[in-house]
């Protein structure tokens, strides 16, 4: 065979596997390249030494993730540079594993050894964010009957699924020419995901009919709130290099923004809206003036009855003095109150993003509040704690029928945070009602099926109208949390010593 002709086509698969990784990243995800990308990286790496696929991989790795990724992440160049580089190696990983150990194995269990170590090392990255699982391939997956699987396995489940996929593809490619040593594993698998898609599809078909439906909505504070909320931000800060804190200013511009949106809440209350939720941090208030505030919305819901769900962004009275020290001077809060006019709970947000929030927020206790409603339970957490899987399966343990997630987007990440949030729907069968400033607004069912969405930059912060059915639907998910992670360490970690002691065996074998 032409040695030319070969090392071009080896690297042709390294090739294929870079533009899947740059389709399959950013913001909207092609699905069938978050199914490619492994299964052509890993057709490379098995095609060469694992360390000149190391060398030729991950630099083009780093160029690509970091160029289909622009804008996701608003961090200094150079951390964001060491970030990617980092999680590329830990991503490269499995594939290392797999080159040196997976024709140690037997044939039935050597297309386990990817897979189970891909999850491990995702989670090893999540685990190091606090379990954050932005940037997992699973949320480029739009396939409903599929995602359905999460309600059982979560993410990771579906996770493996996709890598499992790869390292079957590339057994029978490497098998093509001798079929028939396989054809019994290759009919099992394809009767697994015949069963899990049917899964998906016997779920959807019966999902739970007899439940009370809500008039929810959504408001924003419009696309151009984040320069006024950078400019608040701006006066705190500056005081301390200033000298001067303009208080009032600050006081009246919080409080005009929130009278807006109390206004917009009450008219979409007398058209029928029962539960009028804002988006994250919709107005700035002082903490001397929540009292009064919460008075004031508590006199809308009686007046109006309905639940109104605040999201607003508290500012220590002594903020000026609190920056000084460099001590955090806000709270991020949800407050929903109901048409009684009672203050049903307060929360405050507990995972804050890596940057300034982590810098100026006081962090939540991390306990999900719960309400009986005349519709159901309701209960509610902010943009970022959406990201964590486990945090938000409280929402499911607890049974809740609603949660109320308003969010703060930006154009680079507005579509996939709220597939994200999406999926959070489905692993705890609950109704998620989703506000989302310079965002994607959605109300989504505990199936997964969106039932309204808004885009607040193309729609001018109009609001996100929809009805929603309120009865939770028990997952195994809810009921276990990421057991499958477990699952792919332990069996990981049996199947590399397995391949390890073969390896040695075969070693000592060879020189006898």
């Amino acid at each position: 065979m032409n040695p030319v002709k070969t090392s071009f086509s080896v690297y042709s698969w390294l090739i294929l596997a870079m533009l899947s990784l740059f389709l399959a990243g950013g913001d909207r995800p092609v699905e069938i390249a978050v199914w490619f990308y492994p299964i052509f990286l890993l057709r490379f790496f098995r095609g060469v030494k694992w360390w000149k696929a190391l060398i030729f991989s991950l630099p083009l790795m780093i160029i690509v993730s970091f160029v289909s990724n622009q804008g996701m992440t608003p961090i200094p160049f150079n951390i964001l540079i060491m970030l990617t580089a980092i999680n590329s190696v830990i991503a490269l990983i499995p594939y290392i594993v797999d080159q040196l150990l997976y024709r140690s194995l037997p044939k039935y269990l050597k297309t386990l050894l990817f897979p189970a170590a891909v999850v491990t090392a995702e989670v090893f990255l999540a685990s190091a964010f606090k379990g954050a699982t932005w940037g997992n391939p699973v949320y480029g997956i739009n396939n409903l009957p599929l995602l359905q699987i999460v309600s059982i396995v979560g993410i990771w489940g579906l996770m493996f699924l996709i890598y499992w996929t790869a390292s079957v593809i590339n057994e029978v490619w490497e098998h093509r020419s001798s079929l028939s040593n396989i054809r019994g594993f290759a009919i099992v698998f394809l009767v697994i995901l015949i069963v899990i898609y049917g899964f998906g599809l016997w779920r959807l078909h019966n999902e739970k009919t007899e439940v009370n439906m809500v008039h929810v909505a959504g408001i924003t504070s419009g696309v151009d709130y984040r320069t006024e909320m950078v400019e608040i931000l701006g006066k705190v800060f500056s005081a301390n290099r200033t000298g001067t804190f303009d208080k009032e200013g600050i006081r009246t511009a919080g409080q005009k923004k929130y009278q807006e949106l109390l206004s917009e809440s009450e008219k979409l209350a007398q058209s029928g809206v029962e539960i009028v939720a804002w988006s994250e941090g919709a107005a700035f208030i002082f903490e001397s003036d929540k009292e009064l505030n919460i008075h004031q919305a508590i006199q809308s819901t009686k007046e109006n009855k309905y639940y109104l769900a605040l999201g607003i962004l508290v500012l220590q009275d002594n903020c000026f003095e609190l920056v000084a020290k460099n001590k955090p001077f806000l709270r991020n809060m949800l407050i929903l109150i109901d048409p009684d006019g009672n203050v049903a709970w307060e929360y405050s947000k507990l995972n804050l993003a890596p940057g300034y929030e982590r810098i100026m927020t006081i962090p939540g206790d991390g306990t999900l509040k719960l309400s009986k409603t005349v519709k159901g339970t309701v209960t509610g957490v902010i943009c970022y704690d959406m990201d964590f899987p486990d945090y938000i399966r409280q929402a499911g343990v607890m049974n809740s029928d609603l949660l109320i997630a308003p969010s703060f987007d930006w154009l680079e990440v507005k579509n996939i945070h709220a597939k994200m949030a999406r999926l959070r729907a489905i692993e705890n069968g609950i109704s998620l009602l989703r506000p989302s400033n310079s965002g994607i607004s959605t109300a989504v069912d505990p199936y997964g099926n969106i039932m309204s969405s808004v885009d607040d930059i193309k729609s001018n912060a109009s609001p996100l109208v929809s009805v929603l059915p309120v009865g939770s639907v028990k997952t195994l998910y809810s009921t276990l949390g990421d057991f499958w992670i477990w699952v792919c360490t332990i069996g990981g970690i049996f199947l590399i010593i397995s391949g390890v002691l073969r390896v040695l065996k075969q070693k000592l074998l060879n020189k006898r």
